[in-house]
């Protein structure tokens, strides 16, 4: 990952943003859907 300072300089903070809640929320739903999964059998 670069460093704070460089992705300041050309990145669209709001794109970053999104981005990585999006990636936040995916991986919660994942860990939900596999510890469902694990106590399902």
């Amino acid at each position: 990952m670069r460093s704070v300072v460089e992705a300041a300089s050309g990145v669209d903070w709001s794109e970053v943003h999104a981005v990585r809640l999006l990636g936040v929320a995916l991986a919660a739903i994942f860990l939900i859907w596999a510890i469902k999964r694990m106590f399902r059998k």
